[in-house]
């Protein structure tokens, strides 16, 4: 089946209508979720797709990368992220007695994204979920998404990426990723942002 025919797990806009600064103190609950043909929902500013990411840090810096040309989305090309991670998909739904498992459905997601993304050599040794949601609205894309970011902390800087049209760059300082001489998309602003306020 095509991307655009896929069915995924979605929000109602109006569940977050609060957040500024790019994020929003919000906490993902069964009653909310809701699921949505892709092709609509790309379009549809009265919803927000659910995307669990994925950040990697070491030592109090996080693993960077820049997406190249070979990717599909051009409005993020040769721009810096720090997040790997993707749709929640139909599939990646856990039931249990007619009732959406909430963690085991997000922690099956995050599990598939990252085999699919990255190669770790390096031991995840805690793994953390931000009470904020990157929840903004500085491009169209962004409108329609709502990110749930997992922050993995590794032992080591055993990470790099499995698909072409990502670069590695490697493990650098929040603040430094802030400072301007990186090309940063705005998810990773607003993460890098938060780090930084939490620390």
């Amino acid at each position: 089946m095509a991307k655009h025919q896929e069915h995924i797990v979605c929000i109602k806009s109006s569940k977050v209508t609060h957040h500024k600064h790019g994020f929003v103190d919000y906490e993902l609950s069964n009653q909310d979720l809701m699921l949505g043909q892709r092709a609509s929902l790309e379009l549809d500013e009265d919803f927000r797709q659910v995307l669990p990411v994925s950040i990697f840090t070491h030592k109090g810096k996080v693993w960077a990368y820049e997406r190249t040309s070979k990717g599909g989305e051009t409005r993020l090309h040769n721009k810096v992220a720090v997040a790997v991670g993707g749709h929640w998909d139909l599939n990646d739904l856990v039931v249990e007695d007619s009732v959406i498992d909430l963690e085991k459905s997000l922690s099956q997601t995050m599990a598939r994204e990252l085999n699919e993304e990255v190669h770790l050599t390096s031991a995840v040794i805690n793994t953390t979920e931000l009470a904020q949601k990157i929840c903004s609205d500085e491009t169209e894309v962004d409108r329609v998404h709502l990110a749930v970011v997992y922050v993995h902390e590794l032992d080591g800087e055993g990470i790099a990426s499995a698909e072409e049209q990502l670069k590695t760059i490697g493990f650098i300082s929040p603040k430094e990723l802030l400072s301007g001489e990186y090309n940063i998309e705005g998810w990773a602003r607003i993460i890098c942002e938060i780090l930084v306020r939490n620390t």
